[in-house]
């Protein structure tokens, strides 16, 4: 919480200004620790109504700010500038508030006495499980500026495969889109307004056109029923999908559908062995290091096989083996990972595997696409001309009738 306040020094000068603070004792406390003679008045600031409460996903800290931050910060601390000053310099740079605010309040914690590791804790919204256990192990090690840049080269390798999925799949949804609202104008707006003519000249129309207007007559209709009917339906399976049951029935298909299944098997596993690789490179034990990992994954299933894994690792079974024991796995993981635990490098098994599942999890995406994009383009065109061919036909016919 922020306070306003104003205080008189030992030569009876006033000051004002805005202090960050837990409480209004704690304010007041620290302003006295600082020097300060007397405390005269101390105001909280009331939060207004933001957008960045109301909307955090577009208002919040974006990833990319999270990385630039971090790197920043890692350059200064190898720079020779103690923490507390290196921070105070990025919030002064901090053009969004949101930020500003967050490492105004990481500032406070340390000066508490508290490590990064749990200052950054008190953000999850900014900083994940998987960033704080870095930082904690990067401070147990005494080089927290090498992990901060390995967390920046993790998250920018994230969020470049999630832009490159993104930027695929944008255009044939797109398509989509355009193709659903010619349809449904020339079905809703376009048949309806051409039925009327053609009863009147009573000319005999073709299946097609019968057809195309027996749809338009229905869509036009039950459009409300239709449209509560989907919201509905949406609603249910949305909330089915928030169930545990719900989300591990959809985690569980979205591992073996066709195609779309190799590419999340793919995905996962690269997210896996890429931050196994980063976290136990920084010293952190096996145990921990699945732990935190398994709290990154969000398919369900594929947590819980990490997590039984994680309990025969404890009991000194290694990876390799659990891991060979369930058909969750690739073989090729588990072979590299037995390779890695005989020679003793694990990390470097972990990070190479990293690598080819990204690369195999991005060429699957492209051909998805490239196979998406003209079959996408061929029906949308078969269906239009459908629809266009019952409109002209009747439109022939019933010319040569009026000549």
């Amino acid at each position: 919480m922020q306070y306003k306040y104003t205080v008189s020094t030992i030569n009876k000068k006033v000051l004002r200004g805005i202090i960050d603070a837990d409480s209004e004792d704690m304010a007041e406390a620290t302003l006295l620790q600082a020097g300060f003679h007397r405390v005269l008045t101390l105001k909280e600031i009331r939060q207004s109504i933001s957008l960045e409460r109301w909307f955090p996903t577009l208002f919040g800290v974006k990833p990319q700010e999270v990385i630039d931050f971090s790197l920043q910060l890692a350059e200064l601390i190898e720079s020779g500038v103690d923490i507390l000053t290196a921070l105070q310099l990025l919030k002064g740079q901090a053009s969004k508030p949101s930020l500003k605010r967050i490492i105004s309040g990481a500032i406070n914690e340390l000066r508490e006495g508290r490590p990064m590791s749990d200052a950054f804790g008190k953000y999850p919204e900014a900083f994940s499980h998987t960033y704080q256990q870095m930082i904690m192990a990067s401070e147990k090690a005494g080089n927290l500026e090498v992990g901060l840049r390995q967390m920046a080269e993790y998250m920018q390798k994230r969020l470049a495969a999630k832009t490159k999925v993104t930027r695929a799949l944008s255009y044939p949804l797109l398509v989509l889109l355009m193709a659903v609202g010619v349809v449904a104008l020339l079905v809703t707006i376009v048949l309806p307004s051409l039925v009327g003519m053609f009863s009147s000249f009573d000319a005999d129309l073709p299946w097609m056109t019968k057809m195309v207007m027996t749809v338009a007559s229905f869509l036009t209709d039950y459009k409300l029923y239709l449209l509560v009917g989907l919201v509905t339906l949406g609603a249910l399976g949305f909330g089915y999908t928030r169930l545990p049951e719900g989300k591990r029935t959809m985690d569980k298909l979205m591992l073996k559908m066709p195609v779309i299944g190799s590419i999340n098997v793919q995905r996962t596993m690269s997210h896996f062995c890429r931050t196994m690789a980063m976290l136990l490179r920084t010293g952190l034990l096996l145990p921990q290091s699945m732990a935190t990992v398994s709290q990154t994954i969000g398919n369900d299933v594929v947590r819980q096989a990490l997590e039984e894994v994680r309990e025969q690792a404890v009991q000194g079974q290694g990876l390799s083996g659990p891991m060979g024991a369930n058909p969750i796995f690739p073989r090729l993981l588990v072979d590299m990972l037995a390779i890695g635990e005989k020679t003793g490098k694990i990390e470097s098994s972990l990070a190479t595997l990293a690598d080819f599942y990204e690369h195999k999890a991005d060429r699957r995406i492209d051909t998805l696409v490239s196979m998406i994009e003209p079959t996408m383009t061929i029906a949308v065109g078969v269906v239009i001309a459908l629809i266009a061919l019952s409109i002209v036909t009747p439109l022939y016919s019933i010319l040569n009738a009026v000549e």
